[in-house]
C-alpha cells in the first residue's frame, strides 16, 4: 500500500499481542501523529528521546 504522508521505518518491529500477552520487541516501532494537540515542540523533543532509547 502506498502512503502519501507516512514514512514506514526501514528497521524495527511491531508491538503485538500474542496469546493474550503484550509482546514488545527490542526495537519497537512507535507510531505518532505530529500535531496531535501536544504541540510540535513536544513532538520534536519526544522523537529525540525515542530515537536515543
Amino acid at each position: 500500500m502506498a502512503y502519501k504522508h507516512i514514512r514506514i521505518p526501514t528497521s524495527g518491529e511491531k508491538i503485538s499481542i500474542k496469546d493474550g500477552k503484550l509482546n514488545v520487541p527490542d526495537q519497537p516501532i512507535l507510531g505518532y501523529v505530529e500535531g496531535d494537540g501536544i504541540g510540535p515542540d513536544i513532538t520534536k523533543a519526544s522523537l529525540r528521546v525515542w530515537d536515543a532509547a
